[in-house]
């Protein structure tokens, strides 16, 4: 971030140091060390909505063989903008916002409420990967236990990166507090259905941790 602009994100998030070219993932081989789970949680704690959002946020990008043009949502081409202006999570600005929206208008995209909802999606996308990486990817479910499962699930409750908190709670199950959770999870009202179904799926199948 340029030291004049106008930061968007909070301050922990902003240090995020993975790039939203390779879509803000954790690479695998990043250590399972204390500073790196301490930060994971810091990150999840500080993307967390603090309610419900008013609409339920977009999935990953559509692939690009087997697709015409036509076939791609309007908010692949929006965020496909943003990411060229913004690569990082510390460039998320209100300046930066505001070119990327004058040239989604100058497309004729719709721009209504662009830095608002833009902010909260890439918000969403990170606590995704960060959720991803501490379910699917570290082995260590002692050093998880018990944020991870308390803040995923919260993220299912809140409808944002909820699939993503399913799987983390999945990929953790034998822990006694993921169950717990997607137990509680499968009697909570106002998930979507599929998101029912997932957890019931889970709740099935045998506690494997992959």
């Amino acid at each position: 971030m340029i030291s004049d602009e106008t930061p968007l994100l909070p301050g922990v998030v902003r240090a995020y140091p993975f790039s939203w070219r390779f879509g803000f993932i954790w690479p695998p081989e990043t250590e399972e060390s204390e500073e790196n789970l301490t930060y994971a949680q810091a990150v999840l704690e500080a993307c967390l909505p603090q309610a419900v959002p008013a609409s339920p946020e977009p999935r990953e990008e559509p692939i690009v063989w087997d697709r015409e043009d036509e076939e791609y949502p309007e908010w692949a081409g929006i965020r496909a903008i943003l990411r060229e202006r913004m690569p990082y999570a510390r460039h998320v600005t209100a300046e930066r916002m505001a070119g990327a929206k004058a040239e989604c208008a100058r497309q004729g995209i719709e721009t209504t409420d662009f830095e608002e909802i833009w902010t909260r999606r890439i918000i969403a996308w990170i606590a995704e990967q960060t959720l991803h990486w501490c379910g699917l990817m570290v082995d260590d479910e002692k050093a998880l236990t018990p944020w991870l499962m308390d803040l995923a699930e919260l993220y299912v409750q809140r409808g944002m990166a909820a699939e993503q908190a399913v799987w983390a709670l999945r990929c953790t199950k034998a822990v006694p507090e993921s169950r717990a959770a997607l137990t509680r999870l499968a009697t909570y009202t106002g998930l979507p259905d599929e998101i029912r179904e997932q957890i019931a799926h889970e709740l099935r199948s045998c506690p494997s941790r992959r």
